[in-house]
């Protein structure tokens, strides 16, 4: 479990001003500092702060490239402020005693001045470490509350209520590609048994209305538009309205909406632009801080727009830590270091946000489950029909004070992904129920640390068998924190005399059968056709390991 240093920043007593008070810390003591912050200037650069981080998926990567020293500058500006004075020897009191322990350090800022919602909190920069805290440590924004969050008891599946909106009048999205890519993210997580994914093909009010009054659902994911409407100072998102056309709901609304479920999801996902923007006069006028503020536990959202790569990766590492069962604010990390893979020189990691209502950050206590049948399988990806019929039948419902005693929901407004595995994953291969043509499947999970030449992954295989590989986590080349990578290596073709598989990146995850003298690539993911019969190899493609640290999970299934 993290240690938490839960900060409070509220308006000074002057204009201009503003109080910082350490709430609760694992360093002990409560310190205060009065700080000041030119709030207008600072949200002034939102929109170049946004062109920024989207250009930074596409730009030249240099020492520190123009896109980043803008992100950079206004990050430092915010940890200086914040972590000033007495407040910054607490902040590094709890550093150092969660380092003995072991631990974390979850991040919580509960912001009081409703300016303040709207700056980018994710982008803060300690000079001192040169480093920025989301990527080291959980950072939230806290959302207090009276009631002391549970964690739900799941049994395997989670199960995902997915929609893509796309009304006429907006800027079209490729419905199939947003579910295929969805699907893709999730697909290591369905196989396995840990996640099943629904699509809702009625994205009106109605049939959102109706799918969340018929079956029980722990996660809803949102693919659409959203934007911030300035004159009434509140997020709004677009669903679709009878006519076809955008039908603007705002955040107030779509709570009340997602009140009617029994019980509310416990996450919901809003993969859409600006979904996590917050207001300058209205402190919850944001859609996700207005989810929260709600009733909903943690919701997680975009405070910028977000290219489809981005979202991809963040969904592969969001999902994958919540389906082991980590905490709604590790597995916001883990989406961000999911991101963080794409290249060296992305920025897009900053722009998900993670709103928590109360201390609780885990949603979930998932039980494992057995490998998956096929019929599992097959379901996992069905659509749930709009108001005639909802594929299930509904289970009887809570009654909604036994619903507000239990509710501590989680929204994640924003694309989460898989990239944060558990630190030592067992290696557990299973058996998997047989096809129709007379094939079968086993399954392995398991850790392959970078300072080690090749992992057994206890699967054997036969000529003509087929190896499914999935991959992701993070690990290091060095003692330094610019050599982190993650499964694909170094990306720019650095260190190519390191390398074990010539035509493979440094540091990327390869595969081999222990009876053949071939090496493949495996990066993040890959199929392998078995030439011979033999046991499934991996490492990683470097042959200087002593100074590596870190490790990548992997999740591997073999069809014979």
């Amino acid at each position: 479990m993290n240690a938490v240093m839960e900060l409070e920043i509220g308006p000074g007593p002057e204009s201009g001003s503003y109080l910082v008070r350490v709430l609760r810390s694992v360093g002990g003591g409560e310190p205060s500092e009065t700080i000041t912050l030119d709030l207008d200037e600072l949200v002034d650069r939102r929109p170049a702060l946004e062109a920024s981080v989207l250009l930074s998926s596409i730009a030249a990567r240099r020492v520190v490239p123009d896109t980043e020293a803008a992100i950079q500058d206004v990050g430092r500006r915010l940890f200086e402020s914040a972590f000033t004075g007495s407040v910054a020897s607490a902040y590094r009191t709890s550093i150092a005693v969660a380092s003995e322990r072991g631990t974390s350090v979850q991040i919580a800022l509960r912001l009081n001045a409703p300016g303040l919602a709207a700056l980018p909190w994710e982008a803060l920069y300690d000079p001192e470490t040169q480093t920025y805290l989301c990527r080291k440590e959980p950072l939230v924004r806290n959302v207090p509350t009276p009631h002391a969050a549970t964690a739900l008891a799941v049994a395997s599946p989670l199960r995902v209520l997915a929609m893509v909106a796309s009304p006429r009048g907006l800027p079209a999205l490729d419905v199939d590609g947003e579910r295929e890519r969805l699907q893709s993210a999730l697909e290591p997580q369905i196989a396995s048994g840990r996640v099943e994914l629904h699509w809702l093909e009625d994205v009106s009010w109605e049939g959102v209305h109706h799918s969340l009054l018929s079956q029980e659902w722990h996660v809803l994911h949102f693919i659409g538009h959203g934007t911030y409407d300035v004159d009434t100072d509140e997020g709004v998102l677009a669903l679709v309205g009878r006519d076809g056309r955008a039908d603007y709901v705002t955040a107030s609304s779509l709570a009340d909406l997602l009140d009617e479920a029994e019980p509310t999801p416990r996450l919901v996902v809003l993969n859409s632009c600006q979904s996590g923007a917050g207001g300058t006069t209205d402190l919850f006028s944001g859609t996700a801080a207005a989810l929260a503020y709600s009733g909903i536990q943690a919701v997680a959202a975009m405070q910028f727009s977000i290219s489809d790569t981005a979202a991809l990766a963040f969904a592969r590492g969001f999902y994958t830590a919540l389906a082991y069962g980590r905490g709604i604010d590790e597995a916001m990390r883990s989406g961000r270091i999911g991101i963080l893979g794409m290249g060296r020189g992305t920025l897009e990691w900053v722009t998900p946000v993670l709103y928590l209502r109360g201390e609780g950050a885990r949603l979930f206590d998932v039980v494992p489950v057995e490998a998956p049948s096929a019929s599992r399988s097959d379901a996992s990806a069905q659509p749930v029909q709009p108001a005639a019929s909802v594929a299930g039948e509904p289970e009887e419902p809570a009654t909604r004070g036994q619903r507000r005693k239990a509710i501590i929901v989680g929204i994640i407004a924003g694309v989460l992904a898989v990239g944060g595995v558990i630190a030592a994953f067992a290696l557990r291969p299973t058996d998997g129920g047989g096809s129709d043509d007379g094939g079968s499947e086993s399954t392995a999970e398991l850790a392959v640390p970078l300072a080690i030449d090749w992992v057994d992954v206890g699967l054997y295989c036969t000529l003509g068998d087929e190896f499914v590989i999935e991959v992701s986590g993070r690990g290091w080349l060095d003692s330094t924190p610019e050599s982190q990578i993650g499964p694909e290596g170094l990306t720019d073709g650095e260190r190519p005399e390191d390398r074990v598989l010539a035509d493979a990146n440094t540091g990327s995850v390869i595969g081999k059968l222990n009876t053949t003298p071939e090496i493949f690539p495996v990066g993040e993911g890959t199929t392998y056709a078995c030439p011979a019969q033999g046991d499934l190899m991996l490492g990683v493609n470097d042959t200087d390991l002593a100074d590596n640290s870190g490790e990548f999970g992997a999740f591997v299934t073999l069809n014979h």
